[in-house]
């Protein structure tokens, strides 16, 4: 007798699906499995817990489907005409969320079992221009409604990248702005702040060389170069003066662009850095803590807290999503510990099955290398 198998499927950090091998199906209800992969023994995986949940909720959907469509049958079959046979229709616009494959098969079963019904009450002609009709319907109840998810999955995507970037807007446009006024700073200093010192200089040493109403002249040409330094220098001050980049507006503005999980800030009034450097690693952290959330922990909610004191900003995450016992670091985690480890910070996951996905991290004030 042939064992029955069931194939697992990895579901990785960045969203690629990869194959982890086959399992018995007496084996496949232990959490704990150990599975055989390209001659390699993977144990201690809890990957199990997922798919089960999976299988669950597929198995789920199919019974319910199935459900309508011998209910629609039924109702077909007892009816003294064809009109039943339109909740089929209904049906075919529920397959949106299964394979092509599988809606296609569906479709086609629906169809002849139709086809046999209706020969049962009219001529073989009509029967199967009856299910033909019924079938071009379905199809095109499907298509409609695989499109309409492609579109709604398209246009949250889409909102969700163009809250990102109105996010990030603010920060960048304070970045440059700061920046420009540092060259114009620099380029005061270096340029007409070295000429007007050296012309301060050739006027003092004029004023001594020269007597009477051209000494007053050359005198009054000095106070007002002196001056002049002055002004300068005050000028080049103020635009190296400390820039502020508001923190807790841009993570509000970005929580609140997010759809499909509800967001629960807990931010002070006033969350203000003065490196551009550090605002901007401490909100691309957020977003990338809210894409993998929508896109990987199935949750209702996640909850962001973010923490200034004296020693540096601490960030705390946390979601009610299924969680996981193995966490795999994809592009987004590497690149969230990356960033912190460069200023100084450190970035800390923690996960299990069924408890949802937390994240701690730390960025310090200053950074002592």
């Amino acid at each position: 007798m042939r064992k029955r198998t069931v194939k697992l499927w990895r579901l990785h950090e960045d969203g690629r699906k990869l194959f982890a091998g086959t399992i018995e199906a007496a084996e496949f209800e232990k959490v704990d499995a150990v599975v055989h992969l390209a001659g390699e023994n993977i144990a201690g995986h809890r990957w199990t817990a997922d798919f089960k949940k999976r299988l669950l909720e597929s198995r789920t959907r199919g019974t319910k489907l199935l459900c309508e469509t011998l209910a629609s049958l039924a109702m077909t079959s007892a009816a003294p005409d064809i009109f039943p046979a339109a909740t089929l229709v209904v049906v075919a616009g529920q397959l949106d969320e299964v394979s092509q494959r599988v809606a296609a098969t569906w479709i086609f079963v629906q169809t002849l079992a139709l086809a046999v019904i209706s020969l049962l009450m009219v001529r073989p002609v009509l029967a199967l221009a009856i299910a033909g009709s019924f079938g071009g319907f379905q199809t095109f109840a499907y298509v409609t409604a695989s499109l309409t998810r492609r579109e709604r999955l398209a246009r949250q995507a889409l909102t969700h990248a163009h809250t990102e970037l109105l996010s990030t807007r603010a920060l960048l446009a304070e970045s440059s702005r700061n920046d420009e006024r540092l060259r114009i700073s620099r380029d005061l200093h270096d340029t007409l702040g070295h000429h007007l010192t050296a012309l301060s200089l050739q006027l003092d040493v004029a004023s001594r060389l020269t007597d009477g109403k051209a000494s007053e002249h050359v005198q009054q040409a000095h106070a007002i170069t002196r001056l002049l330094l002055g002004d300068v220098r005050n000028v080049v001050s103020e635009l190296r003066g400390v820039t502020r980049f508001d923190l807790a507006g841009a993570l509000r503005h970005l929580a609140a662009g997010v759809t499909g999980i509800e967001i629960r800030l807990d931010l002070p009034a006033v969350l203000e850095i003065e490196e551009g450097v550090r605002a901007d690693a401490v909100l691309k952290c957020v977003q990338e803590i809210i894409t993998n959330t929508r896109r990987h922990a199935a949750a209702r909610h996640l909850w962001i807290a973010l923490e200034r004191s004296a020693e540096g900003i601490t960030v705390r995450a946390r979601d009610d999503g299924r969680g996981t016992n193995t966490i795999e670091p994809g592009n987004g985690l590497t690149g969230m510990r990356e960033r912190f480890d460069a200023l100084g910070g450190r970035i800390e996951c923690r996960s299990s099955d069924g408890r949802g996905f937390e994240v701690h991290g730390f960025m310090p004030a200053t950074f002592t290398s």
